[in-house]
């Protein structure tokens, strides 16, 4: 474990992540304003409700955290996985089949505890961790760079009405990113701020809502996980078009040649 804690570090790329991010983030829906067009990959509860097979697993960032005796006391059965991860997790062991019922409240409940819902980086999800920034290795890393935002792919960012706030703190321990400070009111460092929406389903003035970052700094979020990789490899420069053309062939070829069952 602590050989995976001092590799995340390294692992996290800052100039492959500015092109390719490895985290998404999206809000509970209650913090997203109706009039907010919401694409169905950007919506928490479409996500669910597109599913067929679902599975809820121990966060193992926070498990790990606990074995190591540290972490915090935040929900620990929160992670949700879909389709064939699904069946993957059950089959060993490792989580345990719920309904889109119980997703959804398992949603809510990781916005009550202030953790940062975060599917896989395509629009076909296949799954989505809730995560704190006190244990999830990816999240705690992000805090020690200045701009969290650059390498999260996330298409809203929080705007503040520092006219309406009265100052009452309750956004500052739920903010993951430490975007927030108080200083008679709360200030918002937007180059922080990863767009998860926990200051706003909180906040007793609705002085914090969620806004759509302009086009031209979004992510464009791929189809699905298999683009994702592709996106990535070329990102790191370890997939030319060439060589991809040759994997496609091969794979091909494989599955022609594979025996029939």
């Amino acid at each position: 474990m602590d050989d995976v804690n001092e590799y995340i570090p390294y692992w996290v790329n800052t100039d492959v992540w500015k092109r390719v991010p490895q985290i998404r983030s999206i809000p509970i829906d209650e913090a997203i304003d109706s009039e907010l067009e919401v694409m169905s990959y950007e919506s928490a509860i479409n996500l669910v409700q597109a599913q067929d097979r679902i599975t809820v697993s121990p966060c193992i960032c926070r498990t790990e955290q606990r074995t190591m005796g540290k972490g915090c006391d935040k929900p620990l059965e929160t992670c949700l996985s879909f389709g064939d991860g699904a069946d993957f997790y059950v089959r060993n062991g490792m989580g345990r089949s719920i309904n889109k019922e119980e997703a959804l409240s398992i949603l809510k409940k990781a916005d009550a505890a202030g953790l940062v819902l975060s599917p896989g980086n395509s629009q076909k999800a296949n799954f989505i961790c809730a995560c704190c920034g006190c244990c999830c290795g990816v999240l705690r890393t992000l805090k020690n760079f200045p701009h969290p935002a650059d390498i999260v792919s996330s298409p809203f960012t929080a705007e503040l009405n520092t006219e309406d706030c009265i100052g009452c703190g309750i956004c500052l321990e739920r903010c993951q990113m430490e975007a927030l400070k108080l200083d008679e009111k709360i200030i918002l460092d937007k180059d922080r701020c990863i767009g998860c929406g926990l200051c706003v389903t909180t906040c007793p003035t609705n002085s914090l809502k969620l806004k759509r970052k302009i086009k031209d700094i979004q992510h464009a979020v791929p189809r699905n996980f298999i683009e994702m990789n592709i996106k990535l490899g070329k990102a790191r420069g370890k997939l030319s078009t060439g060589r991809l053309m040759k994997m496609i062939v091969k794979s091909k070829l494989d599955r022609m040649n594979a025996p029939k069952i």
